[in-house]
């Protein structure tokens, strides 16, 4: 049976660890209903896990006894989404969904079809926590402050693949021998045409993601996944 898995900033080097959050209590007591003896999995979110038994259950908190820690690595390639600001609940589900994904950091970015600029990144935060513990992540992705276009060109520059997703671009088959990607969504009205030549100019592949007409938020569901997995 899968084990649930919580992501806090544990001391794994200790044989016992304490759980304290209030969140993290009430749903192993309340919600998941475990008890005494059964197992759960701690991560640090920075690699680092470990199998715990549940030792003793009390009304604000959980001890537990460490087993073996295990030092984890995730598979694919390290990627960085660069998505336009969209609505709220469309910006929230792309966030979920990428991390699921395998993404390695999010960058919020203004571009000049940008209508939408306010974001609740504590919100985010906790979506992104939560996400990575649903998909059994060790490593919880980054949430990077909002960045306006040129400067997440820049930020995005060092990695091995580089691509900016446009209706105007052409299908390509991932570079399955790069470690890294940045990739950049844009809004609902896509890049602006100045946009995607500042882009190319940068370096960046503009590739579109098929004949489909797709919301951002699907784009960047699609566009993770494909980018992580390098298909």
């Amino acid at each position: 049976m899968k084990l649930h898995r919580f992501i806090g900033d544990w001391n794994l080097v200790k044989s016992e660890v304490e759980i304290t959050n209030p969140e993290n209590v009430k749903q192993i007591k309340d919600i998941l209903r475990l008890r005494k003896g059964d197992k759960i999995i701690l991560s640090d979110g920075r690699g680092g896990s470990a199998e715990a038994v549940l030792e003793d259950i009390s009304a604000d908190k959980i001890s537990c006894i460490l087993q073996e820690v295990i030092t984890e690595k995730e598979t694919g390639a390290k990627v960085n989404l660069y998505l336009a600001i969209l609505k709220k609940e469309n910006f929230e589900l792309a966030t979920q969904k990428a991390t699921e994904a395998g993404v390695s950091g999010i960058t919020p970015i203004i571009t000049e079809r940008t209508i939408k600029t306010g974001l609740n990144e504590k919100r985010l935060k906790k979506i992104i926590l939560e996400a990575s513990e649903q998909s059994g992540r060790s490593f919880v992705p980054i949430l990077s402050p909002v960045l306006n276009f040129e400067n997440a060109l820049a930020y995005g520059s060092a990695s091995e693949e580089k691509i900016i997703f446009d209706s105007s671009g052409a299908e390509c088959a991932p570079n399955k021998q790069a470690k890294t990607a940045s990739i950049f969504i844009g809004p609902e009205g896509g890049f602006t045409e100045k946009e995607i030549k500042m882009a190319e100019s940068a370096g960046y592949t503009v590739a579109s993601l098929g004949s489909l007409i797709l919301r951002g938020e699907t784009a960047a569901i699609i566009a993770t996944y494909r980018a992580v997995n390098k298909i």
